[in-house]
């Protein structure tokens, strides 16, 4: 493996730094994007008690002592319960597609390695190829370990970027839809609590 890393030059050492860039986001993500993180039960638990006797305060006072999309939805629910029905329901969603940028932190880079890798390959190919003509040019004709070096680089090259490329692209599509999901699923929970909040002489 480090031979085959030595001989594709020097667009490899970009390409090791993408990959592990690419490998760190998908760990961070993985790690992040557990449903546990965001709908804890003993937190839902506690604000589904609070919101259905009507401590609103409290209720809130609890979600300001948590991050995460699920406090900053119900502080929403909770700051404009008195708006008309659709309205809140419109602000929860605008809100929750908010939160939805902050579960897809780090994504727009996986998506940018996932972009430069092939390119980095290709740039590997490009020099590898030039490295032969080169040669040619210089002595009119070229050995065979000077033809085998140029090659092997371009193809090396080309196979890491492709072996990077392709992986963390379908990652980086199930952590978009995983991101969604949990915003879907911490929406679900909030309407339930924004059905507790508007009941008819619940409202403070």
């Amino acid at each position: 493996m480090l031979e085959w890393f030595l001989r594709g030059g020097p667009v490899m050492y970009p390409l090791l730094a993408l990959s592990l860039l690419g490998l760190a986001i998908v760990v961070e993500r993985l790690l992040v994007l557990r449903e546990k993180n965001f709908l804890d039960p003993a937190q839902l638990a506690v604000l589904g008690e609070l919101l259905a006797a009507g401590e609103f305060t409290r209720a809130r006072e609890y979600c300001a002592g948590h991050t995460g999309p699920l406090p900053v939805l119900v502080t929403t629910l909770l700051d404009n319960r008195h708006a008309p029905y659709d309205e809140l329901k419109e602000l929860l969603e605008d809100t929750g597609r908010h939160q939805l940028r902050f579960l897809e932190r780090g994504l727009g880079a996986l998506a940018t390695v996932v972009a430069a890798a092939p390119l980095l390959g290709l740039l590997g190919t490009v020099l590898g190829m030039i490295q032969v003509f080169e040669a040619v040019s210089l002595a009119g004709t070229v050995r065979g370990e000077q033809l085998s070096a140029g090659i092997a680089q371009a193809l090396i090259t080309t196979a890491a970027g492709l072996i990077i490329a392709i992986p963390m692209l379908f990652l980086h599509a199930y952590l978009e839809g995983k991101a969604q999901s949990l915003v879907q699923a911490i929406e679900a929970r909030t309407l339930e609590f924004l059905h507790l909040v508007r009941r008819p002489k619940q409202e403070s």
